[in-house]
């Protein structure tokens, strides 16, 4: 079954997206040699290559970078306990773990194989022809071309350090690692991530990171093991609209005064034109392109506005050793590291590293001996353990009937100078939030990345949620969402494509005030129970072939669960087996308890998607549409159910936001409008 699904969703993604308009050259057969499968042993998991059904293992690519080097993402083999590699003549290798690089996802393999390294190509241009070279879906290599869509894209979301190049040449499931060639078969970047409106299939959005940023890190990692990034003692944010009516560039916030900065005179208000001779427009801009410039650069040049003028800069770096900690890391008092205003960064002395079903996530302080953190991190479980700056301190869970993602734990001994925030702001207070959570790759508690406010909780939804552009990655969830002045908003959950949820504060409330409900042990134990239950359920689906039992097990069990997280990860599991009505259903559950949910609602259209349920799709797309104006993605949907859909009035409505939104992409949207194929069967 997955392997036909695989072939359905590439020709329906490209009949309509229409990507190509010439046939990209191949790379030639050379460049197959410079790359290769990578087959990790994941616990619980069936290994790639020994059997197991195509799609089910998990698997990646790699590419050879030195002689005997290997590079590949790090999200491939992070969980691994044993590493092997296929090559391209068939022969499976051992490999091992060199070093890793957390926040750029990138991590270096060592095999004792005289494999050549892959030339590299000179920096790419738009509509430039490329290939990818990967694993997809552990078929074993293969090869897909396109063009060159985007370059230095720092803002999709997936990494702390991004400098991506984009493209539509089709990348799917075990891709992740593989190699991005120009037509001589030159490495342009190694293929990392893609947008799949969680169906973790190819919609023609691809990124590949930019050979400029992962030779910077590999160098990094092979000389020092660590990759260590330069501060410039900045804090940025993105200018009000009248100055972007002017000139699209970061501001500056606040600046450290004995940082490298402050020391090069540039001051608050000043705007960050370039760094290093790259052109910058968002503070992620100006974060990529420090993180360009290797250890062994002493200084960097920033061009800078100041009122009418364009000055100039010099940084001097002063290196510094990066922390050496094994743990995430509590923060004990109002440290000077936090380049955020002050009323934020105490917030983080509220925000605890936990450990529990979940080995990494966070909690927030909301009384003395009272945390409040996501269902989904503890599980099953009845205790937790909370990393604290005076050591471990052991949690109990608190039972209550609130039913959502949330759970309160109690412990005693909390340090007596953390900070407690307030649990009165009131819903949609403000329109930028920015997320307090554990970061893994620094082993710390930090606030993260600031973004706008998306959507409100939909009002008649028992289980609303807030909808912000505020970075979150692994290992936030359960920490606090807050506005600009620092009140706690709400908890944090996940997400991903730039777009995150959080549960209001409003629901934490609730959660305390239902501690004294009669059926609170119950539904706590049962809500618990079950939670497990969906992920071993997912498991099983996920490492053995589909058997109707065994899908009717993931439908019932995590429908009773009702994580909304569970609820999109299963409807991805059955949708991926080709059990569309059980994928709908599920996906409609996600929907019906958060319907402000772009997420969720991209996963719905996707399963009735690859159903060919387009009339099914019309409203859906029409209220995404509604959501996300001027998201490319969302738009997309609009314009394909609605040709499909038998609602030429949706598409044309569609048409013109992408006209708006992506000038280039709606010329593609419009040939699908005016020429539509065939509209694929119903399944």
């Amino acid at each position: 079954m997955p392997r036909c699904f695989s072939h359905a969703v590439f020709y329906l993604v490209l009949s309509f997206f229409g990507l190509m308009t010439g046939q990209a050259k191949a790379s030639p057969e050379g460049a197959l040699a410079h790359v290769v499968s990578v087959l990790p042993v994941w616990p619980g998991h069936e290994q790639g290559g020994q059997g197991a059904h195509p799609g089910q293992a998990p698997e990646g690519s790699g590419v050879v970078l030195r002689e005997g080097v290997i590079a590949t993402a790090w999200h491939v083999v992070e969980p691994a306990r044993r590493i092997d590699v296929r090559l391209h003549d068939g022969r499976i290798i051992p490999a091992r773990l060199l070093a890793h690089d957390a926040a750029s996802d990138i991590a270096l393999l060592k095999v004792e194989e005289t494999l050549q390294p892959i030339a590299i190509a000179p920096p790419p241009n738009l509509v430039q022809p490329v290939c990818a070279i990967g694993n997809a879906f552990g078929l074993g290599l293969s090869l897909t071309c396109g063009v060159v869509s985007a370059k230095s894209v720092s803002n999709a979301g997936f990494n702390e350090i991004e400098d991506f190049v984009q493209t539509d040449a089709a990348a799917n499931p075990g891709s992740s690692g593989g190699a991005l060639v120009d037509a001589e078969g030159r490495l342009v970047g190694m293929m990392s991530a893609i947008f799949a409106s969680g169906s973790d299939t190819n919609i023609g959005v691809n990124f590949a990171v930019s050979t400029e940023l992962l030779i910077r890190v590999a160098d990094a990692l092979l000389d020092q093991g660590e990759v260590e990034y330069l501060d410039a003692g900045w804090q940025l944010t993105r200018a009000d609209r009248s100055t972007v009516a002017l000139v699209a560039a970061p501001v500056v916030r606040a600046v450290q005064s004995d940082g490298m900065a402050g020391s090069a005179g540039i001051r608050v208000g000043d705007l960050i034109l370039e760094v290093g001779g790259r052109r910058v427009r968002t503070p992620r801009d100006a974060k990529t392109a420090l993180a360009l410039i290797s250890k062994a650069q002493k200084e960097v040049q920033v061009l800078y506005r100041r009122g009418d003028d364009n000055l100039l800069a010099t940084l001097s770096f002063a290196v510094s050793e990066p922390s050496k900690s094994a743990n995430v890391k509590a923060v004990t008092s109002l440290e000077t590291d936090c380049p955020h205003p002050a009323e934020i960064c105490q917030l983080r002395q509220a925000v605890f590293p936990i450990s529990s079903f979940d080995p990494v996530g966070s909690a927030t302080r909301i009384a003395e001996d009272l945390l409040v953190t996501n269902r989904h991190v503890v599980g099953d479980q009845i205790e937790a353990t909370v990393h604290t700056p005076n050591g471990p301190l052991k949690a109990r869970l608190v039972p209550s009937s609130y039913q959502g993602d949330l759970v309160l734990l109690e412990v005693q001994n909390l340090p007596d100078t953390g900070v407690i925030p307030e649990l009165d702001v009131a819903t949609g207070t403000s329109d930028r939030y920015r997320v307090i959570g554990a970061d893994i790759a620094r082993r710390e508690v930090r606030v993260f990345d600031p973004g706008d406010l998306i959507a409100l909780p939909e009002k008649s939804a028992q289980l609303g949620r807030l909808h912000v552009g505020a970075h979150m990655q692994p290992g936030v969830s359960g920490g606090a969402l807050v506005t600009e002045n620092g009140a706690l908003a709400g908890i944090a959950v996940g997400g991903g494509d730039g777009r995150f949820e959080a549960i209001p504060v409003a629901d934490v409330r609730e959660l305390l005030v239902l501690r004294d409900d009669k059926d609170a042990i119950r539904l706590t134990e049962s809500l618990g129970v079950d939670f497990v239950a969906c992920e071993e359920a997912m498991e099983s689906a996920a490492t053995q072939s589909a058997k109707d039992t065994v899908l009717a097990d993931v439908t019932d069990i995590c429908s009773r669960s009702s994580n909304h997280g569970q609820l999109l990860k299963a409807g991805r599991i059955l949708a991926q087996t080709g059990a569309f009505d059980q994928a709908i259903r599920i996906h409609g559950e996600a929907v019906d308890q958060v319907p402000n949910s772009i997420n969720s609602r991209m996963s719905l259209l996707v399963s009735l998607q690859l159903a060919g349920r387009f009339e099914d799709m019309t409203e859906h797309a029409r209220r995404l549409m509604e959501l996300a104006p001027d998201d490319p993605q969302a738009l997309r949907f609009s314009i394909q159910s609605g040709v499909w859909g038998n609602e030429p009035e949706l598409a044309e409505e569609g048409y013109q936001a992408l006209l708006k939104a992506d000038p280039r992409q709606a010329q593609a949207a419009r040939r699908f409008i005016d020429n539509a194929p065939p509209t694929p069967p119903r399944r």
